[in-house]
């Protein structure tokens, strides 16, 4: 028997078809695949003959996936996340292990380092059986795992969404926590308010530019609106983005930037350059990093509770698995609007022209 061409898993690695792939070359339901290979008089001797032939000529290896992540036998749970290194992610972490070691399943930690071929090979832990499920901190849903729906009920997003809405999400209202600190900005005279971005292709960074616009058209400031979307998020692209504000006639009287890290860079830059923080210019920073509160001056921001994302979200993975269903209605989880010396009173617009 010669088998059709086929995409995705079984054009890749024939050690990774599925019962949907074979079902799909078969013409006939995944279940009736199932059923065919348990040996069912259910099925016909000739459909079960051909299913098994294209379940040999693929190599399809029958690893009882189906049945472990229902049983949840490999008590084990993997979280992808794109930096070990990351700031915010022990605290996630931590919430996750909290939520699970009740239950007794242990954590696996993965870092994709950028890397999509890392992303693949961790994906195939859920695949393989390795793991029950999966929690993502990095935005992505892996490629592998895009061709297989029948993982997505085993899969939750922590903090960032990812682009597929069977996925559960776990996280805040990026939109609305930008939204309550430009309209904090406006309330103490600030007008001239720029908006420091991370990567536009973000779901997080362009929902905290569309609050921060959203604030700026409430407030009748739409045309003085301006959003800078940087590569990264990071106190170098910070200090870079900063350096070129600098450079400018008239200054902004207020910086709302998408995360800590980019305001640290920024006024680290507006501090050398001699600008008087928050008096000339006031910055608030979004997540509430653990330098923020020790920096000078003190960093205004949006606090994210990400121990508590990460108990919830590990929360909603056990549900998933046990009830196997989806989730589709984001959960959003309270922030706050953490005020600090960086944003101080000031006296509203400041910049002369130079």
């Amino acid at each position: 028997m010669t088998l059709p061409k086929t995409k995705g898993l079984a054009a890749r690695a024939k050690a990774s078809i599925t019962i949907v792939d074979i079902a799909r070359l078969a013409g006939v339901n995944p279940s009736t695949v199932s059923r065919a290979l348990s040996g069912s008089p259910a099925v016909t001797p000739q459909t079960r003959a051909r299913i098994a032939e294209i379940a040999r000529e693929s190599g399809y290896v029958a690893n009882h996936n189906a049945r472990m992540l229902r049983s949840r036998k490999a008590n084990q749970i993997l979280v992808i996340v794109p930096n070990i290194a990351a700031f915010s992610h022990p605290d996630v972490i931590l919430g996750i292990e909290e939520a699970l070691e009740e239950h007794n399943i242990g954590v696996i930690v993965g870092s994709t380092k950028g890397s999509e071929e890392r992303e693949v090979a961790l994906a195939r832990q859920l695949i393989t059986g390795t793991a029950d499920g999966l929690i993502l901190l990095n935005g992505r849903l892996p490629s592998e795992l895009g061709e297989l729906p029948q993982y997505t009920r085993r899969i939750v997003a922590i903090s960032r969404p990812v682009a597929n809405p069977a996925i559960a999400f776990v996280g805040i209202d990026n939109e609305k926590a930008a939204i309550e600190a430009t309209q904090y900005l406006l309330s103490l005279g600030r007008n001239r308010i720029l908006h420091m971005g991370g990567p536009e292709q973000s779901p997080i960074f362009t929902a905290r530019a569309q609050g921060y616009r959203n604030a700026m058209r409430q407030a009748g400031l739409h045309e003085h609106s301006e959003v800078q979307h940087l590569c990264s998020f990071d106190i170098s692209a910070g200090r870079e983005a900063m350096r070129t504000i600098l450079s400018r006639r008239h200054l902004p009287d207020a910086i709302l930037c998408a995360s800590d890290e980019l305001a640290f860079g920024a006024i680290q830059v507006a501090k050398e350059g001699r600008i008087k923080v928050p008096e000339q210019i006031a910055f608030i920073g979004f997540d509430n990093h653990p330098v923020g509160e020790a920096f000078s001056p003190a960093l205004t921001t949006i606090s994210v509770p990400r121990r508590r994302l990460g108990f919830l979200g590990a929360q909603t993975l056990l549900r998933l698995i046990e009830e196997d269903r989806e989730i589709s209605e984001p959960q959003l989880l309270s922030y706050e609007l953490l005020v600090r010396a960086s944003c101080g009173r000031g006296t509203g617009p400041s910049a002369d022209p130079r």
